[in-house]
């Protein structure tokens, strides 16, 4: 007898459809307020850091103004980014294409001076001038590290199907970003993907803030996001690549009316019209089949 099998779909955690990360590169001072403000609105991100350039002090003068241009410390990393994600972005934000072999020396340090500073593995990575090749994705994988964010805007809330080629919805000095955050929020969307999972993935660097005196971008931007928070998992991106894999490695029957959850974490999934919540090694039947 013929069956036909459903189409499940990914929902984020407790059942949600959307999902908002940050991704903010070079770790300058403004960082500190940049987080105080996503602490205030209860929003998430992951800080690309370039681990032997902590503590240069500098000082830039943009408009007749003195602005600080300095690199945070490493002392400073374990209480400033502790609600956050820290990730590699090259040990001296080289561009990894033109550094030959030494590309894998400039990931792997990144990564073991910053897993020395924080109490987990440190897996992601932001392309430094979001220049990469075929070598660079190789020696990433080679130096474990399992998702990286290129500068490519989309527009768009998709979920990458390569975590390694992690293409961003915008850079917050889009001139759309209210105007996306709005459709992301409100679901002014297509309505054939209504029901899809979305992505909000915003990036950028903190001293553009400072630099053009223009705080009141974000400010703006989390007051707005945080105001769906109910809506909306807010996660840093290795929590997202972590719970995205875990869906992904969701085992089904062969008619699709059961799922086995593999994983070690509870992944939430829509069929036929109903949210499920799979444990850790539990066994679910889908209704409906």
């Amino acid at each position: 007898m013929a069956f036909q099998f459903k189409i499940n779909k990914l929902r984020f955690p407790e059942g949600k459809r959307k999902a908002l990360t940050l991704s903010y590169d070079d770790g300058i001072v403004h960082d500190r307020r940049l987080i105080a403000l996503m602490d205030k609105y209860g929003v998430k991100g992951t800080f690309n850091l370039n681990t032997a350039l902590f503590g240069r002090n500098c000082m830039i003068k943009i408009d007749g103004r003195d602005v600080e241009d300095s690199v945070i410390t490493a002392e400073e990393i374990p209480q400033l980014y502790e609600k956050h994600e820290v990730a590699t972005h090259a040990a001296r934000h080289l561009a990894l294409t033109e550094c030959g072999s030494t590309a894998l020396y400039e990931i792997l340090e990144d990564r073991k001076v910053l897993e020395e500073l924080v109490p987990y593995l440190v897996q992601g990575h932001a392309y430094p001038f979001g220049i990469y090749d075929k070598s660079v994705l190789s020696m990433l994988k080679t130096a474990g590290i399992r998702y990286a964010r290129t500068v490519v805007s989309t527009g768009k809330f998709d979920i990458p199907e390569d975590f390694l080629e992690w293409h961003p919805t915008c850079h917050h000095a889009d001139p759309r970003l209210m105007e996306l955050a709005e459709s992301f929020c409100e679901g002014r969307e297509n309505p054939h993907i209504i029901n899809r999972p979305q992505l909000f993935y915003l990036w950028g660097h903190s001293y553009e803030f400072a630099r053009q005196d223009n705080w009141d971008v974000i400010e703006n931007f989390l007051a707005y996001v945080s105001g769906y928070r109910e809506e909306i998992w807010m996660a840093a991106n290795g929590e997202i690549a972590d719970y995205v894999e875990a869906y992904r490695g969701l085992v089904f029957s062969a008619k699709g009316s059961k799922v086995y959850n593999p994983s070690c974490r509870t992944v939430w999934l829509e069929a036929a019209g109903e949210v499920y919540s799979v444990a850790p090694g539990e066994t679910v039947t889908l209704k409906d089949y």
